[in-house]
């Protein structure tokens, strides 16, 4: 009996010892979700320094927890160290290879380090785990129209919009690899699409003031230009194309002025000054 009784407390004990760490495990989740929800609190806010402790916290008794990882490369990148955001978006696919939302970001990271194979590789996998991912299509599209490659840059951005409709940067870009191959009228429709979604585009309106003067119709690009202009004061490449615009309807004086706003911005004085000789009959 005595036996029975040191075995019958063993079991108990062994039973209590199990459900305490199960109790102790569905704590540990209760708080790692706790602190991964404050981060996102934080980051709403724009705390991205507290918003990391928070999920830092989350990982140390979540290990696992890929969106942690996630989140903690994006309030990287909110704070411009892209370094720290590229290693915790590799930390989020190294727990979860399927956690499609980290390839995009890798991809434009990658694409901004010129590395064009991982920028590929990174927007393609995007695509493999989701097929609807439209800024991938949008990244390689990026990809593509900085290579020059405006016919696949074109391809892509058409799935971009094609996924989603109202995706304003997808029709611009579209806009622009279309007016690079020189099909104007098809890039005006898709420009049009694209400031209508974003009416605070400063480089759609910009990108369509050139469309309009390559097409010949300078009244509508200098309202193009204007309205860039209203967006962003002083951008330099709107002036150049309102300059063009008022060059070609014969205001002189207006072009002028235009010109020299737009050779302020040293990328664009060699262009505009070219322009004010020309408008003055200094060359031909």
């Amino acid at each position: 009996m005595e036996d029975f009784g040191l075995e019958l407390e063993k079991k108990s004990k062994e039973l209590n010892d199990e459900i305490r760490a199960k109790l102790s495990e569905a704590e540990k989740d209760v708080h790692a979700k706790k602190a991964f929800n404050d981060g996102i609190g934080l980051y709403r806010t724009g705390n991205y320094s507290g918003a990391i402790d928070k999920f830092d916290e989350s990982l140390k008794l979540e290990a696992g927890n890929a969106a942690a990882y996630y989140m903690i490369g994006i309030c990287w990148q909110m704070q411009q160290d892209l370094e720290k955001a590229k290693q915790a978006f590799l930390n989020a696919i190294s727990v979860d290879s399927n956690y499609v939302s980290a390839y995009v970001p890798l991809g434009n990271i990658a694409r901004r380090e010129n590395d064009e194979r991982s920028a590929l590789k990174y927007y393609h996998k995007a695509i493999e785990l989701d097929p609807k991912q439209h800024k991938a299509h949008y990244g390689i599209g990026n990809v593509h129209f900085r290579a020059e490659r405006y016919a696949q840059a074109e391809a892509a951005y058409r799935r971009a919009v094609e996924i989603k409709t109202d995706y304003a940067d997808g029709w611009i870009y579209l806009g622009r690899a279309l007016l690079a191959q020189n099909k104007r009228k098809a890039a005006i429709a898709a420009l049009k699409k694209g400031v209508a979604i974003n009416k605070r585009s400063y480089l759609g309106f910009y990108v369509l003031a050139d469309a309009y003067n390559q097409s010949g119709q300078y009244k509508s690009a200098l309202a193009a230009a204007e309205s860039s202009l209203k967006i962003r004061k002083n951008y330099a490449p709107a002036y150049h194309e309102k300059g063009i615009a008022l060059m070609n309807l014969g205001r002189k004086k207006e072009a002028i002025a235009a010109f020299e706003k737009a050779k302020q911005d040293r990328a664009w004085q060699q262009r505009a000054d070219h322009y004010i000789k020309k408008l003055k009959g200094l060359i031909q």
